[in-house]
C-alpha cells in the first residue's frame, strides 16, 4: 500500500469514529434517560486527530521532517559527502 493511500484511510476513519462518538454522545442520554457518555467534544477531536497523526504515515512524516529539520536533500547531501570523505 502507498502512504497517500494509508493515510486516506487513517483520515476517512478519524471522520467516521468522531461522527460515531458525536452520535452516541447524542443518543446515550435519550436512549438511557440519566445517563452521560462521559466524553465532551474536545475529547472527541482529540482522538479523531490522534487517529490521522498515529495512523497516517504520510502526515507523521512530514511532521517529523518539519519538527526535526531533516529534508530530503540534506539527508542526500550528508550521505555523499560521507560517501567522498
Amino acid at each position: 500500500m502507498k502512504a497517500k493511500d494509508v493515510s486516506l484511510k487513517a483520515i476517512v476513519l478519524a471522520i467516521v469514529w468522531v461522527m460515531v462518538l458525536f452520535l452516541v454522545k447524542g443518543f446515550v442520554p435519550v436512549i438511557w434517560a440519566g445517563k452521560s457518555f462521559g466524553l465532551d467534544a474536545r475529547e472527541i477531536i482529540i482522538s479523531g486527530v490522534f487517529f490521522v497523526v498515529a495512523c497516517s504515515p504520510l502526515y507523521r512524516s512530514i511532521w517529523l521532517d518539519k519538527k526535526l529539520g531533516i529534508s530530503a536533500d540534506k539527508t542526500e547531501t550528508e550521505e555523499t559527502a560521507e560517501g567522498v570523505k
